[in-house]
């Protein structure tokens, strides 16, 4: 949103002195908040006010991510990369043009509804709620250029795992994946969709070790991708099974639109120790 021009029109009376006539054109900055009765700021063409009040005065949607990874090898490293999601390995974004994707459980019992949310091939916010059929694919309708979030829409916990992955036959590849007990995705995986600006405002990390009473430290990237360009590291931290992190962004960093986000593990000095992040992204 931009501050906007609004024109005056109307001819000045003759009997007025034009010294004294209102303003031919004002420059509005604020609208006024009826549910809080206050005025508030516009965010400025391009954001660069960039505070945190302006941002969230005209959020038009916040998207919470949460993501696990239940067990990081010891291998991880910076040529070895773990993403925090259910997959358990590097995370691979589809095609930018889009892909035929379908949705599969492991068990043959699973029939419930499913909503699957990613974007088209264009980059526009998709969703869609698919009944599963067990073992046996079932495809999604349209291309899908990212898929980042799917939960049981019915009433029966899922008796398997459940893959979104694409259609090319044997050479299938995962792109979101919900395991028995979950329900849901848990993948620290999100891209900007093409219609929204968006504006990271915190993100935090904890681990723990279940099976061993061990600390075991991690270093986390996170990683940001604009379209048509390479993975960079936006922030480096720390944390492990002792000790937890959250950042938060007095003034949150500007994601431009179809800018692909994620979180990965890049070295681990400790075996199987599971990895947990969360994000909240502003919407614009």
């Amino acid at each position: 949103m931009s501050n906007q021009e609004y024109l005056n029109n109307k001819p000045i009376p003759s009997f007025v002195d034009p010294r004294f006539a209102p303003r031919s054109n004002i420059n509005f900055n604020y609208v006024w908040d009826q549910i809080e009765q206050q005025w508030i700021p516009l965010l400025k063409e391009g954001g660069e006010e960039g505070t945190l009040d302006s941002i969230l005065n005209n959020t038009k949607k916040h998207v919470h991510k949460f993501g696990s990874h239940p067990s990081v090898p010891q291998n991880a490293a910076f040529d070895n990369q773990y993403t925090i999601w259910d997959e358990g390995s590097d995370y691979s974004f589809p095609n930018d043009a889009g892909e035929a994707m379908e949705v599969v459980s492991t068990n043959a019992s699973d029939n419930q509804e499913l909503y699957v949310e990613g974007l088209d091939e264009n980059f526009n916010t998709k969703s869609e709620l698919a009944t599963l059929n067990g073992t046996t694919p079932v495809p999604l309708t349209g291309l899908w250029s990212r898929v980042f979030r799917a939960y049981n829409n019915g009433s029966t916990n899922f008796a398997g795992d459940i893959c979104v992955q694409n259609q090319l036959g044997l050479l299938k590849t995962i792109y979101a994946k919900i395991l028995i007990g979950n329900n849901q995705t848990l993948m620290s995986v999100y891209t900007i969709p093409s219609e929204f600006t968006g504006y990271l405002l915190k993100f935090s990390v904890t681990a723990q070790n279940v099976g061993s009473s061990s600390a075991i430290g991690f270093t986390i990237h996170m990683l940001t991708r604009e379209y048509g360009k390479v993975f960079r590291v936006l922030a480096r931290t720390s944390a492990g099974t002792t000790y937890s992190i959250q950042e938060d962004y007095p003034f949150p960093l500007k994601l431009e639109p179809k800018t692909d986000i994620l979180f990965n593990v890049v070295n681990a000095n400790g075996n199987n120790g599971s990895v947990n992040c969360d994000f909240d992204i502003a919407l614009i």
